[in-house]
């Protein structure tokens, strides 16, 4: 599928309706060059809330896609009407200035799923390059939450997440 064709949700004999491993859209990370004051600024502009704040964390540089780096970040959840909005400020390495409206990328589109490991093995073969196998978080808050960074083929950053542990009390709307 090239991007002037639109989509056909039978090419190669896939009906999208078949495919049950991923639930949905399960929040959008950004990332910030100060964590407090985009807080505050989404709290203020868009009525968002924090749910859940990350303490200064040393990530699994490799896992996050910067091998050789040693990786130290901050973070906070946010509701913000019907969805979720992680905020990610990084302590090491720093980042460079935002991007132009008409720059690729944003900082990642996560996905929820209730079975990471099919879905990782059924997303790698349609070509998303992932960082590492699946993660699972240790500690915190999130503790027990799974996880893993690719690239889809155009370059955008993906994020496969499953909880395994009762956590939708920070999803928006109705509790399952």
């Amino acid at each position: 599928m090239t991007h002037n064709q639109p989509f056909d949700e039978h090419a190669n004999g896939v009906n999208v309706q078949q495919v049950h491993d991923i639930e949905g859209l399960d929040h959008t990370g950004m990332v910030v060059p100060d964590l407090e004051a985009a807080v505050a600024f989404y709290e203020r502009a868009f009525g968002a809330a924090v749910v859940v704040r990350e303490a200064d964390t040393d990530v699994d540089a490799t896992a996050i896609g910067l091998p050789g780096e040693t990786v130290r970040l901050r973070g906070a959840i946010l509701r913000c009407g019907s969805g979720l909005l992680e905020l990610h400020e990084y302590l090491t390495p720093r980042g460079t200035a935002g991007r132009r409206v008409c720059d690729e990328g944003i900082g990642h589109v996560a996905f929820r799923t209730s079975d990471i490991d099919a879905a990782y093995a059924r997303l790698g073969a349609l070509g998303v390059r992932f960082n590492s196998p699946p993660n699972t978080i240790t500690s915190g808050t999130l503790a027990g939450r799974r996880w893993v960074y690719g690239r889809d083929p155009w370059g955008v950053v993906v994020e496969l997440c499953q909880d395994t542990r009762d956590a939708r009390d920070i999803r928006p709307g109705p509790r399952s």
